[in-house]
């Protein structure tokens, strides 16, 4: 390893568990950030879902870039779903009485999954792409 003005050598890791934890707490932030927006006040359940979904696309980003270059995109969109999709999943459980909660989970945890992996690899991209720029 060198350490000189012109820059260094040395291998940066990341940290994977680090980028876990955000997308984690990024996923329930995800989903109050679409309760707040909720049908209710008048918004319409289409922008409550951009809310959600764009608050977890927005958090996605500096967790792939805490993981680090050689960190999976995959691992990332795991935990964005998980933090997403659990509290949806109880949230339409209560909300429903249990009845019908089975297809629109489903559907958070694909749509969940897609937009974070989506996002994670598009920014490892940008990583490797612009690693000596």
């Amino acid at each position: 390893m060198t350490l000189s003005p012109s820059g260094s050598d040395a291998v940066v890791t990341g940290h994977p568990g680090r980028a876990w934890s955000i997308m984690l707490i990024g996923g329930v932030l995800g989903w109050i950030s679409g309760q707040s927006w909720s049908v209710d006040r008048g918004f319409g359940e289409a922008f409550s879902l951009f809310m959600a979904f764009g608050t977890l696309a927005v958090i996605a980003a500096p967790a792939q870039m805490t993981a680090g270059r050689a960190a999976r995109p995959v691992w990332v969109a795991v935990a964005g779903t998980i933090g997403i999709t659990v509290p949806w999943f109880f949230d339409l459980a209560i909300e429903l009485g249990g009845d019908g909660v089975w297809l629109p989970t489903l559907l958070v945890l694909v749509l969940g999954f897609a937009v974070t992996y989506g996002v994670a690899t598009v920014t490892r991209v940008a990583m490797h792409r612009f690693e000596d720029w």
